[in-house]
C-alpha cells in the first residue's frame, strides 16, 4: 500500500510539473494587462481630451498684436503698484482644469463661452467666489475656415438675426458684469457691427474687453466713443503653450505695468498656463498689484 501510494504522489507530482506552463500563461497575460491599465490610469491626460472638452482655438497664425495698455481710471495716488488684471478665456469645457483655474488664490477674472456645456455651473461658482465673470463673445474671425463655435456673430448677419444670437450668448452666462470677444478679427474691423452689439451691451450695463486679435480692431475705440466703460488686452499669456514662452510673457507683463501704469493679460485654461501661473504669481505681486478686470476699465 505504502508503494502504491508513493507511486501515485510521483505521478502527481510529475503531472503538475507538465501542466504547469499552461497555469502560468494565463497568469502572465493578466499580470501584462494589469500593468497597461494601471500605466494608463497613471499617465496624465491632456485636459480637454474629448470632443465635448475642446472649445474652439483662437485664431492666431503669427504673434498678437501687442497694443499700447490703457490707463487706469483710479488716481496713480491710490496705487502705489502697477495694476494687473489677468482674464482667462475659454471657459465652460473642462471642469478638471477649470476648477483649478478657479481655486486660484487671486483675484483672476474668467470669460465664458456662451454654448459651453459646463458655463452655467461653473459662471456661477466663479461668481460665488467673488470673481470677475464675462461673456466670451464669438464673433467672425478673418479666416473663414476657423469656426469660433456656437452663437458666432457674423458681420452677413441681418440686423434682427444678429440681435437674437446676440441676447441669447449674453444670457447664457449667469452673472456675468462684461464682455470680451472670442476671435472676432474680422468683426471687430467694422465700426458699424460693433455698434449695433455694443448698444445692446450698453443697454444691459456691461463693460466690454477688447481682445485685440488684430490691429484694426475699432472694438475698444468704439466702445469708449459710446461712453461704455473698456479695456483693451496688452498681452497674451500663452500664445505659445510652451512653459518658457509663458514665464517670459510673465516678465513682459511686469516690464509693461511698470512703463504704463496697469496691463491686461489674457490666457486660457491650459495645463502649463495654470502650473506657471501657481508657480510665479508670488513674484508677480511683489513687483504688480493684481486686480479684476473691472478696476482697470476706462470710462468715458
Amino acid at each position: 500500500m505504502a508503494k502504491s501510494h508513493l507511486s501515485r504522489n510521483k505521478t502527481g507530482k510529475k503531472n503538475l510539473t507538465r501542466r504547469s506552463p499552461r497555469l502560468l500563461w494565463p497568469l502572465i497575460a493578466l499580470g501584462i494587462t494589469g500593468a497597461v491599465v494601471a500605466l494608463l490610469y497613471l499617465l496624465p491626460l491632456p485636459p480637454g481630451t474629448g470632443t465635448k472638452d475642446l472649445p474652439p482655438f483662437e485664431e492666431f497664425e503669427s504673434a498678437p498684436p501687442v497694443p499700447r495698455p490703457s490707463k487706469p481710471s483710479i488716481p496713480k495716488s491710490t496705487a502705489p503698484m502697477p495694476l494687473v488684471a489677468i482674464l482667462i478665456d475659454d471657459m465652460g469645457y473642462n471642469l478638471s482644469i477649470n476648477n483649478q483655474f478657479l481655486s486660484i488664490e487671486a483675484p483672476i477674472s474668467f470669460s465664458f463661452l456662451p454654448a459651453a456645456p459646463h458655463t452655467p455651473k461653473l459662471a456661477k461658482k466663479a461668481k460665488d467666489l467673488g470673481k470677475d465673470v464675462l461673456i466670451h463673445l464669438p464673433m467672425e474671425p478673418v479666416n473663414s475656415a476657423i469656426d469660433p463655435g456656437p452663437g458666432v456673430l457674423r458681420l452677413s448677419m441681418d440686423f434682427d438675426s444678429m440681435l437674437r444670437i446676440l441676447r441669447k450668448d449674453l444670457d447664457a452666462v449667469p452673472g456675468a458684469i462684461g464682455v470680451n470677444n472670442h476671435m472676432g478679427s474680422k468683426f471687430t474691423t467694422s465700426k458699424k457691427g460693433m455698434e449695433l452689439i455694443l448698444t445692446e451691451i450698453k443697454h444691459r450695463g456691461l463693460f466690454f474687453v477688447d481682445s485685440k486679435t488684430t490691429h484694426d480692431s475699432v472694438a475698444y475705440v468704439t466702445a469708449r466713443s459710446m461712453g461704455i466703460p473698456a479695456a483693451e488686452r496688452s498681452v497674451f499669456i500663452d500664445h505659445d503653450t510652451q512653459k518658457e514662452s509663458i514665464r517670459r510673457e510673465i516678465k513682459k507683463i511686469v516690464k509693461l505695468s511698470m512703463e504704463n501704469g496697469c496691463v491686461l493679460a489674457i490666457g486660457h485654461p491650459t495645463s502649463n498656463t495654470w502650473k506657471v501661473l501657481y508657480e510665479e504669481l508670488p513674484q508677480l505681486r511683489k513687483h504688480v498689484r493684481i486686480v479684476p478686470v473691472h478696476k482697470i476699465l476706462v470710462a468715458q
